[in-house]
């Protein structure tokens, strides 16, 4: 989606010949109906009571009904108590199998690991990772959690013995309720509802004087054909009254959503072109040519080095007494060329070499072999020593070893050279898809909104 995707929307506009309702008018004309309605009420509850005082019959049997299905409640508490002791295990025992279940499943939310089967693979595949080699701070990470996931497989497997716990305690139970469903208390059950079905029919047969019953259900029906009518009058003057409100406030809140989605577009818009400007720097980013710094820093490690490759600087194997103070002088001398940002160490101490045999040696003997010449050590600062690693060159110690490292610095260059335009494209490319998933992912977005938008407008109508 661009700028010029996004479509204009009209000015709000508001219907000038469309009116309020009268709210004070329909108002007083549902008071004056309600006390209608309430008086055809009052009658009718008069009609009711009237109805109600009828229904009196013989209580003879009634009462004996009532006397034996109080015996039979009292049969039902006898036995009940009699098993008090087994409720209270099957209670326990119901307690149990809850608080171990909600254990189980606390656990399981916090460990996606339902098994010690997928704990340890979980650590194999953990451990293939730091054997295949992974940053420093990466190995941490995986070794801090292949230790979280030992400590938690003790949880697991306490899990599966909870699990077991539940299944034992659940036949138990199962079997404890066999026991207190016998047959005695479904016989007095059965009688009871027996019992309580013929006291039901007795209280709803026991009409005494039916004709006036009759007129009383006929007054009754007088009364509630006046309050239908009555009912239907108010229903019409409230749905007419609610249509009104309805169109009024369906053209305001027209307008109010003609001015928000004014507003929405304009935020589209801004972020269209916040996008398409974060895609444009992305893609400028990527364009900029591949292992740029790696080269500047092959020159300059390769520059930095040439002091040392100075006539006389690099030690045949034996050191010469008489070049000693020539050598220390060209190294300090080198230090003063070394490139901005990098740092020679300086020996303090001054270098001493021996010759051969003095006068009372014997003729012959063989002299001593002086010892390696100090000015070969070669000392970098760490900076310097960090930027040997980002071009993937080993450190030079000796110096004897820098045109060696220089050769190793020039293939390393050509290497990323070499790999320069690939690289660049690739860049480039991988910018470009990125690019292109942040717009689908933009107006993937936008799609759902709109189908959203649509959804609520259907079950608002």
């Amino acid at each position: 989606m661009t700028t010029a995707d996004v479509a204009p929307v009209s000015a709000p506009t508001f219907t000038k010949n469309l009116k309020k309702p009268d709210d004070a008018g329909h108002k007083k004309f549902l008071e004056d109906l309600n006390q209608k309605i309430d008086l055809l009420k009052k009658q009718n509850e008069t009609v009711k009571s009237k109805i109600e005082k009828l229904g009196k019959h013989d209580p003879t049997r009634r009462e004996d009904l009532k006397n034996q299905l109080n015996e039979i409640r009292d049969k039902q508490s006898e036995i009940k108590k009699s098993k008090k002791s087994v409720y209270e295990q099957l209670d326990a025992l119901n307690d149990s199998i809850k608080k171990k279940v909600g254990n189980v499943k606390s656990f399981q939310t916090k460990v996606p690991f339902k098994s010690t089967e997928e704990v340890d693979q979980r650590v194999r595949e953990l451990e293939i990772q730091i054997e295949r080699g992974v940053r420093l701070v990466e190995e941490k990470k995986i070794l801090q959690e292949i230790s979280t996931l030992k400590r938690g497989r003790t949880q697991v497997e306490g899990v599966n013995e909870q699990q077991d716990a539940i299944e034992r305690e659940r036949t138990f139970y199962n079997e404890l309720r066999k026991n207190v469903d016998d047959g005695e208390n479904k016989r007095l059950s059965d009688e009871y509802e027996l019992l309580n079905e013929e006291l039901k029919t007795l209280l709803t047969d026991g009409a005494k004087q039916r004709d006036e019953r009759n007129k009383l259900y006929d007054e009754r029906t007088r009364i509630k054909l006046q309050l239908d009518e009555a009912f239907n009058t108010l229903r019409s003057s409230r749905d007419e009254h609610r249509k009104a409100n309805d169109e009024y406030y369906t053209a305001v809140r027209e307008a109010r959503e003609r001015r928000k989605e004014t507003e929405r577009l304009d935020k589209i818009k801004q972020e269209v072109e916040k996008r398409e400007e974060v895609a444009r720097q992305e893609l400028e980013l990527a364009s900029l040519p591949a292992f740029e710094q790696e080269i500047i820093l092959c020159d300059t490690l390769s520059a930095f080095l040439q002091g040392f490759v100075a006539k006389g600087n690099l030690p045949n194997g034996v050191a010469d007494p008489t070049n000693a103070a020539l050598n220390a002088a060209t190294l300090e001398a080198n230090s003063n060329n070394a490139p901005q940002g990098f740092v020679l160490k300086k020996k303090e101490d001054d270098e001493v070499y021996f010759m051969g045999g003095g006068k009372n040696k014997k003729k012959g003997g063989a002299a001593k072999v002086p010892k390696e010449k100090k000015s070969d050590i070669l000392k970098l600062p760490l900076a310097t020593m960090e930027d040997f690693f980002l071009v993937k060159v080993t450190v030079p110690t000796k110096i004897s070893e820098v045109p060696a490292t220089l050769e190793k610095l020039k293939e390393r260059k050509d290497i990323y050279k070499a790999e320069q335009p690939k690289v660049t494209e690739a860049n480039k490319k991988k910018a470009e898809e990125k690019i292109a998933a942040m717009t689908a992912a933009a107006e993937a977005e936008a799609a759902a909104k709109e189908q959203e938008k649509e959804v609520v407008t259907v079950q608002i109508e």
